[in-house]
């Protein structure tokens, strides 16, 4: 069978290959969703594909970039007791950072419908304006201009209990320490001046 690369994810020189099949293209386009939360929380997001037809290949896949910040940990089967942590294939080495999930297991969608899968993704810091993407790949897709979809990030700042937030940092506490300290000797020094001065 042949097969075909995909270029254009965050990551240049990132391709990925996929084995095709002969039948009718359809115009696949990503389902994407934005990670909202807290700095710590794990939430879920649902990515996949959407074909918009007219065709009905049985084979396809789509590539997720996680956005900085944040970790995929996990990506469920569904539909099954499959205990395998991802249901796509993670990362393969520190060059090529997306998750690779063939259609030919997760099952192409017929047109007008879509096919998607649930993404475990924590978010470990927050960062302005970060973004991963998520690109699809169909065998002979006649609208390859939108096979890419950002990933966006909605964080708010971890809640006081958790080792999170800024104020559990040993970097913060440090220079709040001494001031406190310097704080309390000017005090003391201030008081003794007072009584020699009496």
């Amino acid at each position: 069978m042949p097969t075909a690369a995909v270029h254009g994810l965050a990551h240049a020189g990132t391709a990925f290959a996929v084995e095709t099949s002969q039948s009718s293209p359809a115009d696949y386009t990503p389902v994407s969703g934005a990670v909202r939360g807290r700095v710590g929380d794990t939430v879920a997001v649902r990515l996949g594909v959407t074909n918009l037809g007219p065709g009905s290949p049985d084979t396809g896949s789509f590539a997720v970039v996680p956005p900085p910040g944040t970790t995929v940990t996990s990506i469920p089967w569904e539909g099954d007791d499959d205990d395998r942590r991802y249901s796509c294939r993670p990362p393969q080495d520190g060059e090529n950072h997306f998750f690779l999930c063939d259609l030919s297991y997760l099952g192409a969608p017929s047109p007008e419908s879509s096919s998607t899968i649930v993404f475990h993704i924590r978010i470990d810091k927050q960062i302005p304006g970060a973004e991963g993407n998520i690109a699809v790949y169909g065998p002979s897709d006649p609208v390859p201009g939108n096979d890419v979809e950002a990933i966006p990030v909605e964080a708010a700042p971890a809640p006081l209990w958790r080792w999170q937030n800024p104020l559990w940092c040993w970097q913060h506490w440090a220079p709040a320490l001494g001031v406190l300290v310097l704080g309390m000797s000017a005090r003391r020094w201030l008081v003794g001046r007072r009584r020699f001065d009496g």
